[in-house]
C-alpha cells in the first residue's frame, strides 16, 4: 500500500504498568528507566532573626510596635522585644493602619481561608479552638487567648490620633479591655498614597463581640461570605498559625515540604545557630542537621526543627550562613552530603550526579559580619573545569554576574558554584537549561518575606547592567539576594504577603524538581530544517509525576535552540473552560457526571460511605480543579503548582512517558485519485484525494500525545494559541483506575501511554484523518477519533461527536466490536485499505491477555488461551472484519511458565502496488514471526501464509543458539520493518529483539543475548523452515573511542550469498548479536526495544542497556546504522568521528585486520557503524538542514530530559519529505 507518513514520531523507550495474577506476565506500573534515579540534596535555612517575631510586614512600618497583641513571656521560646501595643481605640491611626492586611501583609485577611500547619504526612494539624487559641501552636505552655471573649490586659498600651511617626499613652501600662477579633477593611485603592491610608473615614472596621448575631454575615473584599461562626473560626486559624512573620514562614515552610515525596534528601539551619557539630565535623555558623533522606523519623525530625527551632531577639548573619552550608558541601567524607547515607560512615560509593540546593530565606537584609574572607568571587575570573565529554567551562567575570564588591551574598553564592567542590570526583552532575554546571556544586534559591529591592526578580537576567551597593542601602541588600540566585543558577522569590511566600517555596521545590526530570520522546514539523522548523518533546517528572510538552526552534545552522518556545503545561485552560470528552459504551460523551452512563459513574466511586457529591468533586478534580487537593484544605492528591490556599491555579498536564507525540498537518499521503484499476469503479474515485488535501491546506497543526493523567492531549502547535490545549479526551477503558488519581497516597500507573497514529481514511462518502491509539499498560484497549477538522471540537458536546469507537477486551455482540484476548495495548495501530474495498485498522493484541480484570476470580473478559492475535477491524465502526490466532498461547510459553504471548505492532505491505494491504508481518512475545496474506476480495480466504495440518507456522523463531530452548528464547517487541527483497522474490524483514516493560526487565544481568535480524521470506506456497544456522552472522568487531570522548562500533562487512539451499552455503538471511565487546563479549544487557528506520541503503536503530549505576540515568544506547541488505558496515561513513563538521572519508578508522608474512600489523580504514550515549536515548526524528545534500540531522530524547543531537552523513538519494516515508511504515 503506497502510505507516505506525514506524522513524525518518536517511540518512546521507557515501561509500563499492569496488575499481574498467577502465569501472568509481570507488566511494571512504574517506568523502569527511574529505577536508577539520585535523590537530590536540599539544604534549607531558616531566618531565625527577632524580626521573624514581629505581627506587622513589611518592615519599614513597624515604627513603635512588633507586636498587634499582647503576647505571654517566650512565647518562641526565646528573648523577646518590649510588649509595646497599640490599643484598640477606633480613632487610634496604629490601631486601623496596622491592624488592615491592605498595609500590614502578615495581618489577618478575611479574603484568605486559613488553613492549618501540616505535618510532616501532610495531615492538617487542625483547626484552632477559637475559645483558647494558642499563641505558638507547637508550644501550648505559651498560653491561649478567647478570641469570643472580651479580654482585659495591662501591657504599655499606645496610640496617636493621626501619624505613625509618634505615639503616647495615657499612661503607657495599666489595664485595657477590648475585642480580639478586630480588623479593618480598607475601601481605597491598592496604589493610594500613605497620606490617603491614614485617612480613618476610608476604612471599615469589623469587629466580634458577644452581641454579634449568630446569623450575621462577613463578605470580603474579594466577595468570601462567611457566617459568624466562620468568620471566628478564620481568625482563630490565623492568629494561631498565620499572625506573625515566623508562624506565616512556618505555615508556607511546611506545606511546601509536606507535599515533597521522599524521593529528595533534606538538611536544615538556622542563621543563628551558632556553632554545632554536624555528623562528627563542626560548623562555625547555621547548620542545625545534615542532610537525611526526607522519609520516616528523618521526615518528622524535619518539621519538627522547623515548627520549634527558638527565635530569640537576633541580627541577621546572611552571609555566614551561606558561608557554612557551602562549607558543608565542600566536605569528602561518607557522612557528609555526598555520602549514599549521610550522617553514616560506611563504604558506599559516593555517587558522582548528585544535584545540590540551598533554600536561603529571610525576612530583612543581612547585617554586618566579619571574617567571611570570601573576596569579589563573581568578580574574577574561574579556574577551568573539565566535563565528562572533555567539554571545559570556566566562569568569565562578566554582566549578568559581574560586579567589583566583595564578601557579597552574591560572592558566596558564586564561590560555591563556579568552583568543583569535589575535585576528587568526577563531573558528571546532570545539566538543564537552568544551570549548565556538570561539576559538584552548589546552586542557590533565596526567599525575601516582605522585603523587596529596587530589581524585578521577573527581570531578564541579561538585561540586568549594574548592581548596586550593598554596603550602601537596604534595598541594595535585597538586590543582592537576586544576585546571588542569579550568580549560583537559582531564583529569588519576594513574597510580599503569607500567599506569595507559600507559593515561592513551592515553586522553588518543583524547580528542583523538574531539573531532575525524564524525558520520553520527540517529533519534528518538517523534512527540512528551516529556521520556522520546530521540534517537540515531551518529558515527564517521576517526583510528582507530572509531564510537560515542549516546543523548540532551530537557528540558521540547524542546531536546536534550548530554550522551548512554548511549554503546553502552562497553557491548560482552567478546569470549567477545558474541551474535554469521553465515551459511553456507546458514543461519545462530554466529560461531564449527568452524560456519564450509570455503570461509569458507578466505576469511579466504589464507596458508599463517600458523599453524595463524590463523583461531581471527582470529576472537576481530574478536569484540573485544584479545590479539593489536600493544600487547599480537601482530601485529593496535591499536584505540581498547587497554591497555597489558590484553588484556581490553571490545571497541568500528568506524566507523558510512553506516548510519543505525533503532529497532524496537511494531508499528504501518497494516495491514490483514481482507485479503479481492478475492473470496477471504487468508491473512493468520486471523491479524489487531490481535492481532500487542498481543502485542507491551511488546517491548524495539531499535536496529539497520551499522558498517564487519563487523557489524550490535542495540543495547538501553529499560531497565536500555539501551545495550547484544545481538547482531551478520556477513554472508557480506564475508568476503573480514574480515581486512582485523586488518591493522596497514589502509587504511580499508566492510563493513557501509547503512541497514537493518525492517518487518512475514506468512509460515507468522504475522506477523514482519524486518529487511533492504543493506552499502553494503562489498559486493554484502542479507541478511534476523527480528528479531520479541529475545528470541529469547538465545544464539549461537538468535539463528542468525532469519537469514532472503542475496541476493548469486553465483546459486544451486538456490535461485534472488542475481544477477550485483547491484552495492554502497548503497540500502535495502522490505517489500511483492504482488498474487498473497506478501510481497516490494523493492530496486534498487545501483551497480558489472560490478567484477571476486576479481580472477580472468574474469565469473564479474560483470555482462555492467552493466545497472539491479529485484528482488522472497520474504520468507521470498530467492528471486527477478520481476527488471526496464531494458536501460540500459554500452552506453548516456550520458558515453561504458563505466560501469555502477545503480537507487538503488525506492519502492511502492498505487494502489488495498488494502495491495498496484501500482507501483514507480526513479530510476537516468544519470538515467533509470522506472515499473513490478505490477498484477494474475499475476507473467509485471508488467513496465515504457513500452516501445517490447519496450525498457523511462524516463518521463523528467534533464539540466541541454533537450537531454541526455554533459556534462549528472544522476545520481539517492535515493529517489523518490510523491505522488497532487490535481488529475490519476497521481503526482507528487519527486526530486533528484547523486552523492556516486565519488573525485573532493567537487570542486565543473566539476560540471553539478543540481536538484530534480516531474514528473508520468499513467499513460496510451502515454507522452508530455517533456523539461525542458515543465517551470517555479521559481528561488531571492535569498540574504539575518538579525542573527544565519543564511543564508536566497528562491524563487519561480511557478503552473503542468498538463497534457499543451506548445503551450498546459501542464506535465508544475517544476524548481528548486541554485545559489549568493551565488556570481553558479554551482552551487558543490551536489547532493541525501539522501532528501526529504513533509510534508503541503511537501517537505523537504537539500543538500550540498563545500568545498575544511578548517575548514568537508567543506562545507555547506542544508534547502529548498517547496510540493510547484508548486516555489513555501509561503505560510507554515517558519523562526524573526527568533530570537524564535515563527514567525508577522513571520518573513517583505522583498524588492524591482521599481519602480513613479517609479523607488521596490517590495517585499513572503515567506516563505524554505531555510536555510543551515556544515556538512554530514544529512535531518532531525520531532517536535513536547509540547503545540504549530504547532511542530515538526527535528534534524539535522552534520559537526562533533554535532546541529544546529532550531525550524519545523508544516503545518496535522501531528500526532503522521502525520509519521512519510512519513519511510520
Amino acid at each position: 500500500m503506497k502510505i507516505s507518513a506525514r506524522i513524525i514520531s518518536i517511540v518512546s523507550l521507557f515501561t509500563y504498568s499492569a496488575l499481574a495474577t498467577a502465569g501472568s506476565l509481570n507488566i511494571s506500573k512504574t517506568p523502569l528507566y527511574i529505577g536508577g534515579s539520585v535523590e537530590a540534596n536540599i539544604m534549607f535555612t531558616l531566618d531565625d532573626s527577632g524580626s521573624m517575631q514581629f505581627e506587622l510586614m513589611p518592615g519599614n512600618i513597624n515604627d513603635y510596635a512588633y507586636y498587634l497583641f499582647p503576647r505571654p513571656d517566650n512565647v518562641y521560646n526565646g528573648g523577646m522585644y518590649k510588649n509595646q501595643i497599640p490599643n484598640f481605640d477606633d480613632d487610634n491611626v496604629h490601631n486601623f493602619y496596622y491592624r488592615s492586611a491592605a498595609n500590614n501583609a502578615v495581618f489577618y485577611n478575611p479574603d484568605i481561608t486559613y488553613l492549618p500547619w501540616k505535618d510532616y504526612n501532610g495531615n492538617s494539624m487542625g483547626n484552632a479552638d477559637p475559645s483558647a487559641t494558642l499563641y505558638n501552636p507547637t508550644a501550648p505552655n505559651r498560653g491561649s487567648i478567647n478570641l469570643k471573649a472580651k479580654q482585659t490586659q495591662n501591657v504599655c498600651w499606645f496610640k496617636h490620633a493621626s501619624s505613625l511617626s509618634s505615639a503616647y499613652g495615657a499612661p503607657c501600662y495599666g489595664d485595657y479591655s477590648y475585642w480580639p477579633i478586630t480588623y479593618y477593611k480598607y475601601n481605597g485603592s491598592v496604589s493610594d498614597s500613605d497620606a490617603l491610608r491614614l485617612d480613618r473615614s476610608r476604612y471599615t472596621r469589623v469587629r466580634i463581640t458577644n452581641s454579634t448575631s449568630a446569623g450575621a454575615t462577613f463578605t470580603s473584599p474579594n466577595g468570601t461570605t462567611r457566617t459568624r461562626d466562620e468568620e471566628i473560626q478564620n481568625f482563630a486559624n490565623w492568629f494561631q498559625y498565620y499572625r506573625s512573620r515566623i508562624l506565616t514562614a512556618r505555615a508556607g515552610i511546611g506545606r511546601a515540604f509536606s507535599a515533597q515525596p521522599d524521593n529528595i534528601r533534606v538538611g536544615f539551619g538556622a542563621i543563628n545557630q551558632g556553632q554545632k557539630t554536624i555528623d562528627g565535623i563542626t560548623s562555625q555558623s547555621s547548620l542545625i542537621k545534615g542532610l537525611r533522606k526526607f522519609s520516616g523519623t528523618e521526615r518528622e525530625d524535619f518539621f519538627n526543627k522547623l515548627y520549634t527551632h527558638t527565635i530569640g531577639p537576633n541580627g541577621t548573619p546572611l552571609r555566614s550562613a551561606a558561608k557554612s552550608v557551602g562549607q558543608y558541601f565542600e566536605r569528602k567524607d561518607n557522612k557528609g552530603p555526598w555520602g549514599e547515607t549521610p550522617g553514616t560512615e560506611d563504604s558506599a560509593d559516593q555517587l558522582t550526579c548528585r544535584q545540590s540546593y540551598h533554600i536561603l530565606m529571610t525576612d530583612g537584609y543581612w547585617s554586618s559580619e566579619d571574617n567571611l574572607n570570601i573576596g569579589n568571587a563573581d568578580g574574577t575570573n574561574g579556574t577551568k573545569i573539565t566535563g565528562p565529554d572533555n567539554d571545559d567551562y570556566q566562569y568569565i567575570a562578566e554582566l549578568p554576574y559581574y560586579d567589583d564588591k566583595n564578601n557579597t551574598l552574591a560572592d558566596i553564592a558564586m564561590h560555591y558554584w563556579k568552583r568543583d567542590l569535589r575535585t576528587d570526583l568526577e563531573n558528571k552532575v546532570p545539566t538543564n537549561s537552568d544551570d549548565k554546571a556538570f561539576w559538584q556544586h552548589l546552586v542557590t534559591f533565596t526567599v525575601g518575606l516582605g522585603v523587596t529591592g529596587s530589581i524585578d526578580p521577573d527581570t531578564d537576567p541579561k538585561d540586568i547592567i549594574s548592581w548596586s551597593d550593598p554596603y550602601q542601602s537596604d534595598v541594595a541588600k535585597i538586590d543582592d539576594m537576586l544576585h546571588a540566585a542569579i550568580n549560583s543558577r537559582g531564583q529569588f522569590f519576594s513574597a510580599s504577603n503569607p500567599e506569595i511566600f507559600a507559593e515561592s517555596l513551592t515553586n522553588i521545590l518543583n524547580n528542583i524538581s523538574d531539573r531532575n526530570s525524564s524525558s520520553a520522546s520527540v517529533a519534528i514539523d518538517a523534512g527540512s530544517l528551516k529556521t520556522d522548523t520546530q521540534t517537540y518533546q515531551a518529558t515527564y517528572n517521576s517526583g510528582d509525576w507530572s509531564g510537560k510538552l515542549l516546543a523548540y526552534g532551530f537557528d540558521e545552522n540547524g542546531k536546536v535552540i534550548d530554550i522551548p518556545i512554548w511549554d503546553a503545561s502552562k497553557k491548560v485552560p482552567n478546569a470549567p473552560q477545558r474541551i474535554i470528552f469521553t465515551y459511553d459504551g456507546t458514543s461519545g460523551q462530554p466529560f461531564r457526571l449527568n452524560n456519564l452512563s450509570e455503570s461509569q459513574q458507578a466505576i469511579l466511586n466504589q464507596d458508599k460511605s463517600a458523599p453524595s457529591d463524590y463523583n461531581d468533586r471527582l470529576l472537576n478534580y481530574l478536569r484540573g480543579d485544584r479545590s479539593f487537593e489536600k493544600a487547599n484544605g480537601g482530601t485529593y492528591r496535591d499536584r505540581k503548582a498547587t497554591l497555597n490556599n489558590n484553588s484556581s491555579a490553571p490545571p497541568t498536564l500528568g506524566d507523558i512517558v510512553n506516548s510519543s507525540p505525533i503532529l497532524v498537518a496537511k494531508p499528504n499521503a501518497d494516495y491514490y485519485d483514481d482507485w479503479g484499476d481492478r475492473g470496477n469503479d471504487q468508491p473512493e474515485d468520486a471523491y479524489p484525494y487531490s481535492s481532500f488535501v487542498r481543502a485542507n491546506l491551511e488546517r491548524t497543526n495539531m499535536l496529539y500525545v497520551g499522558a498517564n493523567d487519563g487523557m489524550l492531549h490535542a495540543i495547538q502547535a501553529n499560531g497565536s494559541n500555539a501551545g495550547a490545549e484544545r481538547f482531551a479526551y478520556v477513554p472508557a477503558e480506564i475508568y476503573p483506575n480514574l480515581s486512582e488519581l485523586a488518591n493522596p497516597n497514589y502509587s504511580h500507573q499508566f492510563y493513557v501511554d501509547a503512541t497514537p497514529i493518525a492517518f487518512d481514511a475514506f468512509y460515507d462518502d468522504a475522506w477523514h484523518t482519524i486518529l487511533i491509539s492504543g493506552l499502553g499498560a494503562g489498559g486493554q484497549g484502542f479507541f478511534a477519533i476523527d480528528v479531520t477538522d479541529p475545528d470541529s471540537f469547538s465545544s464539549e458536546v461537538k468535539a463528542a461527536k468525532n469519537v469514532l469507537w472503542e475496541f476493548t477486551d469486553k465483546y459486544d455482540s451486538e456490535k461485534n466490536i472488542g475481544d477477550p484476548n485483547l491484552g495492554f495495548t502497548m503497540g500502535q495501530a495502522s490505517i489500511i485499505r483492504l482488498n474487498n474495498g473497506k478501510w481497516a485498522a490494523l493492530f496486534g493484541n498487545g501483551y497480558n491477555n489472560t490478567v484477571d480484570n476486576g479481580n472477580d476470580k472468574s474469565t469473564a473478559n479474560d483470555s482462555v488461551s492467552g493466545n497472539g492475535f491479529i485484528y482488522l477491524v472497520d474504520i468507521k465502526t470498530g467492528s471486527i472484519i477478520r481476527k488471526f490466532d496464531t494458536k501460540v498461547g500459554m500452552a506453548q510459553d516456550p520458558t515453561g511458565s504458563g505466560r501469555p504471548n502477545g503480537i507487538a505492532t503488525p506492519s502492511a505491505v502492498d505487494i502489488n502496488k495498488d494502495g491495498t494491504t496484501d500482507a501483514i508481518y507480526a513479530g510476537d512475545l516468544f519470538g515467533n514471526v509470522w506472515s499473513i496474506d490478505l490477498t484477494g476480495n474475499d475476507t473467509s480466504t485471508w488467513d496465515f501464509t504457513y500452516k501445517v495440518e490447519d496450525v498457523p507456522v511462524p516463518i521463523f523463531t528467534s533464539c540466541a543458539a541454533n537450537t531454541c530452548t526455554n533459556m534462549n528464547i528472544q522476545p520481539i517487541t517492535t515493529r517489523i520493518i518490510p523491505k522488497k527483497h532487490p535481488t529475490k522474490d519476497g521481503y526482507l524483514l528487519l527486526f530486533g529483539t528484547g523486552k523492556y516493560f516486565e519488573v525485573g526487565d532493567h537487570n542486565r544481568n543473566s539476560e540471553t543475548t539478543q540481536t538484530f535480524y534480516g531474514i528473508w521470506d520468499p513467499r513460496t506456497s510451502v515454507l522452508n523452515s530455517f533456523n539461525r544456522s542458515q543465517l551470517l552472522q555479521q559481528n561488531i568487531l571492535s569498540e574504539i573511542m575518538n579525542d573527544e570522548g565519543e564511543r564508536y562500533r566497528i562491524s563487519s562487512d561480511y557478503n552473503i550469498n542468498w538463497g534457499l539451499n543451506s548445503s551450498n552455503g546459501e542464506k535465508r538471511g544475517y544476524y548481528i548479536d548486541l554485545i559489549n565487546l568493551a565488556s570481553n563479549g558479554s551482552n551487558d544487557g543490551e536489547r532493541m526495544v525501539s522501532r528501526p528506520i529504513l533509510r534508503d541503503d541503511k537501517i537505523i536503530f537504537t539500543t538500550l542497556i540498563p545500568s545498575d549505576d544511578a548517575c548514568l540515568g537508567g543506562g545507555t544506547s547506542w544508534i547502529m546504522e548498517f547496510n540493510y541488505l547484508t548486516g555489513g558496515r555501509l561503505e560510507y561513513s554515517p558519523f562526524d568521528y573526527n568533530g570537524d563538521g564535515v563527514i567525508d572519508a577522513n571520518d573513517f578508522i583505522e583498524v588492524q585486520i591482521g599481519t602480513d608474512e613479517n609479523g607488521d600489523p596490517v590495517k585499513i580504514k572503515v567506516p563505524a557503524s554505531g555510536r555510543g550515549f551515556d544515556s538512554i536515548v530514544s529512535t531518532p526524528a531525520i531532517s536535513k538542514p536547509a540547503g545540504s545534500s549530504n547532511i542530515e540531522i538526527k535528534i534524539m530524547s535522552n534520559a537526562d530530559g533533554g535532546l541529544t543531537i546529532i550531525k550524519e552523513a545523508a544516503p545518496l538519494d535522501a531528500v526532503g519529505r522521502a525520509s519521512w516515508i519510512q519513519l511510520n511504515y
